[in-house]
């Protein structure tokens, strides 16, 4: 990732637009974009400015910062939720928003928060770059897939399609994402990466979650941090397994090797 990571600031207070200019200007990689005193100023500012974060205010006049995440369409925004009112930060997950601040908002937690994002858009370059690299053949097949319209359930999949695919929540939207083309998983602590064939996704969730919702025997998890679809392998060399789309992830040392490599391999 190159350049700095821009942030816009909407918040009816003025106390705390002072508070967030302070610590933005205190990391070399983030960049003042500007300020909004309300909802309805954001909604025009938002898709002139196009922030990387945006720190959002809950309670604002006229609209609600929920209201606004309702309306407002920033798809490579990330939000940063900041109130005075814990009990807003479940309300704000069912945003996908990508963190949550308690004022009075103290340099540390910014921190961890502005770095979770400077982490994100760094996972999501890094996988624009790698499908860049990909064979000529594989990259026009990767445009021809962004140009097309959201995934639809074919009509055609039998009665048992509710068991091919699965729904997942990532950039502030829902992703129909069928089994067969997940490559593999990667678990990031809270997050996981999915790598499938229309890219990556990052979405809120836990290895072991993934692991209960990803068919069995169709996908194996080869180490604590890697779940892998056995059909979508092109070689494994002692305990790397590269995939078909050129990534590699390892299998475990550990005592179970041999029993998931029984599990990767087996017809």
């Amino acid at each position: 990732m190159t350049g700095k990571i821009s942030c816009l600031i909407v918040d009816d207070e003025e106390p705390a637009h002072e508070v967030l200019k302070f610590l933005i200007s205190k990391l070399s990689w983030l960049t003042y974009a500007g300020s909004c005193y309300n909802a309805l100023e954001a909604l025009e500012m938002i898709p002139e400015v196009k922030p990387d974060i945006i720190f959002l205010d809950v309670n604002m006049p006229e609209l609600s910062g929920l209201d606004l995440l309702n309306i407002v369409h920033a798809p490579d925004a990330h939000v940063i939720m900041t109130t005075a009112y814990p009990e807003y930060a479940v309300d704000g997950f069912t945003f996908d928003v990508t963190a949550f601040l308690l004022k009075p908002i103290g340099f540390d937690r910014f921190l961890k928060a502005v770095t979770k994002v400077r982490r994100l858009i760094g996972d999501s370059h890094l996988a624009h770059e790698r499908a860049r690299s990909l064979p000529e053949t594989g990259t026009n097949e990767m445009a021809e897939r962004q140009q097309a319209p959201a995934p639809q359930i074919p009509e055609q999949r039998p009665e048992t399609a509710q068991e091919e695919y699965m729904w997942i929540r990532a950039d502030r939207k829902m992703y129909c994402v069928w089994f067969k083309d997940i490559y593999f998983v990667e678990g990031l602590k809270d997050y996981v990466k999915v790598y499938y064939t229309d890219g990556v996704l990052v979405t809120l969730a836990s290895m072991a979650a993934m692991a209960t919702r990803l068919p069995s025997p169709t996908f194996v998890r080869t180490h604590r941090s890697y779940i892998v679809n056995r059909n979508m392998i092109k070689m494994i060399e002692g305990n790397m397994v590269t995939m078909l789309n050129g990534m590699k992830v390892s299998i475990a040392v550990s005592p179970t090797r041999d029993e998931v490599l029984r599990q990767l391999t087996e017809r």
